[in-house]
């Protein structure tokens, strides 16, 4: 039977790191697996030949993160060889030189979720690229920038992980997000070999608790639109998308943001969800027109519908979040003007106008459809409790309710 030993060879210079590598053991016959494990000749402990951990907090860490990663490295070795022995064949030490190498090296936590984030990027998935970035600044914040092997993630890593988010006064939604896009991406590393499954999510909460309502009245949504601002403005401009918002069926504001003017064709906008890529097709209404034309002159020579994206240059997608940023900060401003008790956004009118929908009596069905939902499941969460031309006849009766 094949056995195999961690070895260290120390640097030939004098206080420099020396490497570790495994020695494989076959009938006499003897290979070498090199690896890029680093260590200073006071951090092998020959009588154990494994590290010894020591040294400042940062290299702790450091050293912790080989040994994890050697751990891996021995898990795979074992399995190799068991999988040979079991099965009876006869099989060299090149065979299981060569196999180990085959597979997939170790992956750290860390390095998987930046390497998930840019196949995100590639495919053009921006925003569950974001996802994934803000889910993994979060997790660095948490182990204070010490990375690990995915192997090492368990059920009580993510527990603390959870308590930590409840300690820094992350709402239980915003941890549940968290949670979930770290399930993803474990899962991801489970499929790809890189770690075993040992449901280390069981323990946390990763559904969904009623939030506060993020809708507000037509009334206050008719007050909204009468403030009387200073023309181009900052805004009147915040003002004018959001109302531009409700109007286009709660459209999510990356949508708006992304809308061309070849969208509009025979008196319908079709354009697809930037988040599922769903088509949708909406009636385009003079009160719509009236709202574009107030800022077509921004948008000369652009191909873009509003002035939102303001450049073709590869930021386009930086252009938008910084443009929400802005009118989040204005909208907070207007909605303080007119009284409201939650703090106004962009998104607040998608939840306006699915609530308005229900209001005015509109089928769940139509809403649903409006909104680009996929269940009726989603659409009932923005509630919080199908035809096109039901969407059409919908949407016309609550605009004139706001513009009556």
């Amino acid at each position: 039977m094949a056995s195999f030993k961690l070895k260290f060879r120390p640097s030939t210079t004098h206080d420099k790191a020396g490497t570790l590598y495994f020695q494989v053991i076959h009938r006499r016959s003897t290979r070498t697996i090199c690896t890029d494990y680093h260590i200073m000749p006071k951090e092998w402990d020959g009588k154990v030949s494994f590290l010894h951990i020591g040294g400042t907090p940062a290299r702790q860490a450091e050293l912790q993160l080989i040994v994890s990663k050697i751990q891996w490295d021995t898990k795979q070795l074992t399995a190799l060889i068991t999988e040979r022995e079991l099965a009876m064949v006869e099989y060299t030490v090149d065979d299981i030189v060569s196999a180990f190498r085959r597979l997939p090296q170790c992956q750290t936590w860390f390095c998987f979720i930046h390497s998930m984030v840019a196949k995100k990027l590639r495919i053009g998935r921006h925003g569950t690229a974001k996802t994934y970035r803000d889910a993994l600044a979060s997790f660095v914040r948490f182990r204070g920038g010490e990375d690990m092997t995915i192997d090492m993630l368990d059920a009580e890593t993510i527990s603390q992980y959870e308590a930590w988010l409840k300690g820094k006064g992350v709402k239980r939604n915003s941890s549940s997000c968290y949670m979930r896009t770290l399930r993803t991406l474990y899962r991801k590393a489970v499929e790809a070999g890189l770690a075993t499954d040992k449901d280390i999510f069981r323990y946390v909460f990763t559904g969904f608790t009623r939030t506060a309502k993020r809708a507000i009245q037509l009334d206050s949504v008719r007050a909204i639109r009468q403030l009387n601002l200073m023309d181009g403005s900052s805004l009147a401009f915040a003002r004018d998308m959001f109302i531009l918002c409700i109007y286009l069926q709660g459209i999510s504001f990356v949508d708006m943001a992304y809308l061309k003017k070849t969208d509009i064709k025979n008196r319908q906008l079709q354009y697809s969800r930037k988040k599922t890529g769903q088509s949708l097709s909406i009636s385009w209404e003079p009160a719509m027109q009236e709202i574009v034309d107030t800022y077509a002159h921004l948008t000369v020579g652009s191909p873009y519908l509003l002035p939102i994206i303001m450049k073709q240059d590869g930021t386009e997608r930086r252009q938008y979040e910084r443009a929400e940023h802005r009118m989040n900060r204005n909208l907070k401003k207007i909605g303080e003007m007119v009284g409201l008790q939650v703090p106004l956004t962009t998104y607040c009118a998608r939840h306006t106008w699915a609530s308005a929908m229900r209001d005015l009596g509109t089928d769940l069905t139509i809403v649903s459809k409006g909104l680009g939902h996929e269940s009726l499941k989603t659409t009932q969460i923005y509630l919080s409790t199908i035809d096109t031309e039901g969407v059409v006849k919908a949407n016309r009766k609550m605009i004139s309710q706001i513009l009556k």
